[in-house]
């Protein structure tokens, strides 16, 4: 597979895309890069590529020197990992063509949901405490089966409307926390390669290079105008990857 230039190509721009959207956004490196990567090798494979990536670009944005932002989604973050656990072991029971169908129907979700920008405003600490531990558990499951854990509590964060800094933070903490459980079952059950590990890590120079774009861009473009294309630019990809598994 890595012998075929057009194939070592297609992964690469889509990881520059990831990348790029990953720093203007906050967000979308897995969302971008992994459903056109899809169309070309198996989704699993494609999980695994993306894994250094996704390390680097979210571990450059939690920005530890700057301290902890926030314990307020911990409850969610720990109840993410247990369920990313539980669905790394599922994956094993489930057909190719399902694992592509939960991507698609992931980057869809998520993209609608953005779309419509619902808020959700005074909500009592410990009932938030209760549907983050939901949402997380329910995320871990799905990520576990796709590595779109995101979308879910994407969708929360976004209905809570934190502050931009704040919120870019906290995805990338979410993202960070919840890579060492999923990539960490998918190797340990098989799905990743030496090749595959190592052609990840070389994923790493574009990933790195295009946050560095996205994120000198982020404040001197309409930022409403980018985050709608990419919203559409997703829905695209999702629906297409959809109708490639019937």
């Amino acid at each position: 597979m890595y012998n075929d230039p057009s194939i070592v190509l297609v992964i690469i721009l889509a990881v520059l895309a990831g990348g790029l959207v990953k720093g203007t956004l906050g967000f979308g490196m897995p969302m971008v890069a992994l459903p056109i990567i899809a169309f070309i090798i198996p989704p699993t494979t494609a999980m695994i590529l993306l894994c250094a990536p996704i390390f680097l670009t979210n571990f450059l944005q939690i920005k530890f020197k700057e301290g902890v932002s926030s314990y307020r989604f911990l409850p969610m973050f720990l109840s993410l990992v247990v369920g990313l656990i539980i669905g790394a072991r599922l994956i094993l029971e489930i057909d190719i063509n399902t694992i592509t169908q939960i991507i698609a129907v992931s980057i869809i979700f998520a993209a609608l949901v953005n779309c419509f920008g619902f808020k959700i405003n005074n909500i009592k600490q410990n009932y938030e405490k209760i549907i983050t531990t939901i949402i997380g558990f329910g995320s871990g499951i799905l990520g576990g089966l796709s590595t779109f854990y995101g979308p879910p509590m994407l969708a929360y964060l976004v209905a809570v409307d934190l502050p931009k800094e704040k919120f870019v933070r906290t995805v990338s903490t979410m993202y960070f926390i919840g890579s060492f459980p999923l990539y960490g079952s998918l190797i340990y059950y098989g799905f990743a390669t030496k090749e595959d590990l190592i052609f990840s890590l070389i994923l790493i120079i574009p990933a790195f290079i295009s946050q560095q774009i996205g994120t000198k861009i982020r404040d001197k473009i309409n930022h409403k105008q980018f985050r709608n294309l990419v919203l559409f630019t997703l829905i695209v990809l999702g629906i297409s990857l959809f109708l490639k598994t019937i």
